[in-house]
């Protein structure tokens, strides 16, 4: 079993799969694994889209309360590692704990990719826990034109190229399962870095 943290509270909505929490006492950024919605506000490199700035809105509505506050998630980390260690050790190159979230025992990471507004994000990795259904998810997803991949919402100038891009994340992603299975990880406290 994966490691939880329930009942966390959240302080504020990024965007579509950037969240803040209170967690021991102090706020901590969240940067959701195996999902990559669009850019809903400029400073990167990747390009702000519609698609981006609706999957922001979905957000916000998601976990908005009825009180106008923000709803309390669980975490769960992609290893049965003990909570002293997964905080420390499930970090992006930015120090975001990297997880998915549940709210009212739904995996939110697996809605956005089920409902179009992130592909299956396999760039640093695939899911542990969730692989079958994140895939499975994603090909439904493309099947019936969801958000990012209708073509109508993807004509929109600017837009990501997904044909590009998912071949390179793939490619990626195998060479980082490769690394996982191997004994090298014995030492290494983050795949990503």
């Amino acid at each position: 079993m994966a490691t939880r943290i329930p009942n966390l509270q959240i302080t504020k909505v990024v965007d579509g799969d950037s969240i803040k929490i209170s967690l021991n006492g102090k706020t901590e950024s969240l940067r959701l694994i195996c999902v990559d919605t669009e850019e809903s506000h400029p400073g990167g490199s990747k390009p702000v889209t519609a698609a981006g700035k609706a999957a922001s809105e979905m957000a916000k509505k998601y976990f908005g309360t009825a009180d106008g506050g923000l709803a309390q998630i669980d975490i769960e980390f992609d290893t049965d590692d003990p909570i002293e260690i997964a905080v420390e050790k499930h970090r992006d190159n930015y120090g975001r704990l990297l997880c998915y979230v549940h709210k009212d025992g739904e995996n939110y990471n697996l809605k956005l990719i089920e409902e179009g507004w992130s592909p299956y994000f396999v760039k640093y990795g695939r899911s542990r826990l969730y692989h079958r259904q994140m895939t499975e998810a994603e090909s439904a997803a493309k099947a019936y034109n969801l958000m990012i991949w209708n073509p109508i919402v993807n004509a929109k100038i600017p837009s990501r190229n997904y044909a590009n891009l998912l071949p390179w994340w793939s490619m990626r992603g195998s060479i980082v399962e490769e690394f996982r299975l191997s004994e090298a990880t014995a030492g290494a406290l983050s795949l990503r870095l």
